[in-house]
């Protein structure tokens, strides 16, 4: 006699990351790559998860990815198409393999660059940092004002591996006010 073995994980998925509305970005043929996405969901109660793991595919396609997460509780998904809908879904699984039924639907359209993130520092340089596809040379720009702004490069650099972009602003020779954006180029 086969015996069934059931659990459950919780209807939760949650972006870790803010979607928003993008900054400019240089327009380039064929799909653009996104900035990566990071996925988490809470524990299953059940003592039988072995592990997770995350499915995820466009909205308007039949091909599914599977990520085995391990024990893992966060997924970070890169390679994604910006401004496409995808669709994500997590399931548990036993020792043996059998599989949860799955968790809810996400849908998620990724964005080509986050939002920036602008901290001053202890030494009064101001650090900007998002994230934009891994390997994508960006460059983040300056005014000092919105009223017709005049835009100069601060500086340019490419995303690393897990698509983080980091440039800072040293405080020698900054006015007192700045507005900055981020450009992929």
């Amino acid at each position: 006699m086969k015996k069934t073995i059931w659990f459950r994980v919780p209807l939760v998925i949650s972006l870790l990351v803010a979607s928003s509305s993008l900054i400019p970005v240089t327009a380039v043929a064929g799909p653009m790559s996104a900035a990566p996405v990071k996925l988490g969901w809470d524990a299953s109660p059940d003592a039988a998860v072995a592990g997770y793991a995350l499915y995820y595919r466009l909205a308007n396609s039949s091909v599914t990815d599977r990520l085995d997460l391990g024990p893992a509780q966060t997924a970070t998904v890169s390679n994604l198409e910006a401004d496409s809908d995808y669709l994500f879904f997590v399931v548990g699984y036993d020792a043996a393999g059998v599989e949860s039924p799955s968790s809810n639907l996400l849908r998620y359209s990724p964005p080509a660059m986050s939002r920036l993130r602008i901290t001053k520092m202890s030494n009064s340089t101001i650090s900007i940092q998002f994230r934009a596809a891994a390997g994508a040379l960006c460059r983040v720009e300056f005014a000092s004002t919105l009223a017709s702004p005049q835009w100069q490069t601060l500086g340019s650099t490419i995303a690393d591996t897990n698509g983080n972009v980091l440039i800072n602003d040293p405080p020698s020779g900054r006015s007192s006010m700045r507005f900055y954006r981020a450009v992929r180029q």
